[in-house]
């Protein structure tokens, strides 16, 4: 009799212990697939902030003013980008201040559109645009 009743509780153990084993891999496969689609939102993002900072840089390079009339205020980013686009707006006050310009990049998860800005102030290029090199050569054998 204690024979019957044993085998029964050892039954019962490994149902149990089966029980929290699945329900232990569920948790870490569970965890592990949100971990992938965090870490590849955060890939974007950080893409984005990059490809924001490269359309500001440009801006601030050629001035606000040429940048207007030379590159489009928005589109798609060539490869391996084309995923992003992007917008670039300039506020001006006055002609003598400097303008708030702000780079907004877009994409797109699961059908779902997501965005990120930058903002930063550009002061115009005001009179002629001066060569900037060194009055005599350098020699940087010496």
């Amino acid at each position: 009799m204690v024979n019957k009743h044993r085998k029964g509780l050892a039954l019962i153990d490994v149902i149990i212990g089966s029980t929290m084993l699945a329900i232990g891999l569920g948790v870490v496969i569970s965890m592990s697939s949100r971990s992938l689609v965090s870490q590849g939102n955060a890939e974007r993002q950080i893409t984005a902030s990059w490809l924001a900072d490269e359309l500001l840089t440009m801006a601030l390079i050629v001035g606000p003013d040429e940048y207007a009339k030379t590159y489009p205020k928005s589109g798609t980013f060539e490869s391996p980008f084309q995923e992003f686009t992007y917008e670039i707006e300039f506020e001006e006050d006055s002609f003598y201040m400097p303008l708030l310009t702000t780079a907004t990049i877009f994409w797109e998860v699961s059908e779902t559109e997501h965005s990120i800005s930058v903002e930063t102030l550009i002061a115009r290029r005001h009179g002629e645009i001066q060569d900037r090199l060194p009055v005599e050569p350098i020699d940087r054998e010496a």
